[in-house]
């Protein structure tokens, strides 16, 4: 006698298609927030770009390093979204003609940064924001002419776009003898969606853009194996809602990975965060502040206990014979699930 598994008919089939539905719809509806908030990103940067009387040089820059990394994006998601589908027909013709670069490479080269954080350096380097109000005034500027076309015309909630940060960070230096600070280091947090996408960029950002120790305390996130900063270093993050930003503490992962004076003050909460390890804004600025204060990166040391030294040139050496090719061999795994093989050795744009 023959008999059928329990889970097998009729009424499993259903189940199984009704699942599959669900599945398709859901892919469709994120490739869709995916496709306008691209499309919003490039809009509103570029009005950006039209406002300041900046060198055809310098616009073009920019607009090449925010539409290499959306294509990126869209090339990683799961339902590749084209450069075509971001900017339209007319448009995308226009704007290959005259920057072919991004539209050549996105499939081949990796970012360096995340969208928002393109818009960041943009606003330390081009826009004159040295403090932290007219940081946050700039940044609030963009995030409502944005936030009100995606209401308005997209029919988005803020969270569901895809290029936002909900986080920015920024780290300073005072020196304890003296009290001479330095400038304000700024960082955003991960600013794409999808867990594959984050861990893709969070290799790609210890591997190219962040510091060596910020890519030793990524790497030993799992071990509790944090970098120690010197004395004078501070590290302030804020939570962008509704208009304004609000002072935030840090993150339990955050706390394990350095050993820094948070402002505010580290609570007592014990949080699960969901997302990986280098996904916080602080990552960025703290990394921005090692590379931008000369000295400052040889007086970090790391938590690692006799006999193995703990030194910052250990820190280096340890980078060097081990962590570089972790991150490197687990990009590549991540996105070959993707179906992006990228020639090695890693090509960056």
């Amino acid at each position: 006698m023959n008999f059928v598994h329990q889970n097998q008919g009729p009424g499993h089939a259903a189940v199984q298609d009704a699942q599959s539905r669900m599945l398709a719809e859901r892919e469709e509806r994120c490739k869709s927030q995916l496709q306008m908030s691209g499309n919003l990103f490039i809009k509103h940067f570029l009005k950006l770009l039209t406002q300041k009387k900046l060198a055809e040089d310098i616009k073009k820059h920019y607009i090449e390093k925010v539409l290499h990394a959306v294509f990126f994006f869209g090339r990683l998601h799961k339902r590749m979204v084209k450069p075509v589908d971001f900017l339209g027909p007319k448009t995308c013709q226009i704007m290959q003609a005259k920057f072919p670069r991004p539209f050549e490479q996105y499939s081949t080269h990796l970012p360096s940064l995340t969208p928002y954080s393109i818009l960041l350096q943009f606003g330390t380097e081009e826009a004159g924001c040295s403090t932290q109000e007219q940081m946050e005034s700039f940044l609030r500027d963009f995030n409502e002419t944005l936030q009100e076309e995606l209401e308005q015309e997209a029919n988005l909630k803020p969270s569901q776009f895809v290029f936002r940060a909900a986080v920015v960070s920024f780290s300073i230096y005072r020196d304890p003898g003296d009290g001479a600070a330095t400038p304000l280091f700024y960082g955003a947090s991960l600013s794409c969606s999808g867990l594959l996408e984050r861990k893709i960029m969070i290799a790609i950002l210890c591997l190219q853009t962040w510091h060596k120790a910020v890519a030793f305390a990524v790497h030993h996130g799992e071990n509790d194996l944090a970098i120690v900063f010197p004395d004078g270093v501070q590290s302030r993050a804020f939570y962008y809602m509704h208009g304004a930003f609000v002072e935030k503490e840090p993150c339990v992962k955050c706390r394990k990975m350095f050993k820094v004076d948070f402002r505010p003050p580290a609570g007592s909460a014990t949080e699960n965060s969901r997302w990986p390890y280098g996904n916080c804004a602080e990552n960025e600025s703290l990394s921005k502040l090692l590379q931008g204060v000369p000295g400052l990166q040889e007086r970090v040391v790391s938590t690692h206990t006799p006999p193995q030294p703990n030194t910052y040139q250990a820190i280096e050496q340890e980078f060097a014979d081990v962590i570089e090719n972790s991150f490197r061999y687990h990009l590549v795994q991540l996105l070959q699930k993707r179906h992006f093989f990228s020639h090695l050795p890693l090509q960056f744009f």
